[in-house]
């Protein structure tokens, strides 16, 4: 009996933790004009973040949850993702020739529409993760107008 009440207890612990600090955060993207992939990346450190943004492809080194979907061009495209709480920083964009990269010109400004948390923009770069970093604490909403 003792077995029986020490493994149902167990089991009780398993279940209702995992959900303990689980959160909710909802992605709007609005402002996309062309049909493509959306490789979305969610990044929960600085270091992770700035290495990848840095990289023309996309890596999965360091991202904690993403997206890869294909998007039309519509008002606002809702995304809903279920995290643990924490800080965050999201880098995206489409990929209109599934190539699965940011595509540049010879000045390297993107040709394919992008975005990051916040909106943030950094000065002839990426936003860093301080200026794209939100925090989710049970639910968290990201309006993200691609550029």
């Amino acid at each position: 009996m003792k077995y029986l009440l020490t493994h149902s207890f167990c089991l009780f612990v398993l279940t209702f933790a995992s959900h303990a600090h689980a959160g909710e955060l909802i992605i709007n993207l609005g402002n996309q004009d062309k049909p493509g992939t959306l490789m979305l990346a969610l990044y929960d450190n600085s270091m992770d973040y700035e290495n990848s943004v840095k990289r023309e492809k996309r890596s999965e080194d360091g991202v904690v949850a993403g997206l890869e979907v294909f998007v039309e061009p519509q008002e606002v495209s809702q995304f809903t993702l279920d995290i643990p709480d924490g800080s965050y920083a999201i880098a995206l964009f489409i990929d209109l020739n599934g190539n699965k990269k940011i595509d540049k010109n010879f000045l390297g400004i993107p040709k394919e529409q992008y975005g990051f948390s916040n909106n943030a923009m950094g000065k002839l770069s990426a936003p860093t993760f301080a200026q794209a970093q939100f925090i989710l604490a049970g639910s968290a909403v990201q309006n993200i107008n691609l550029k």
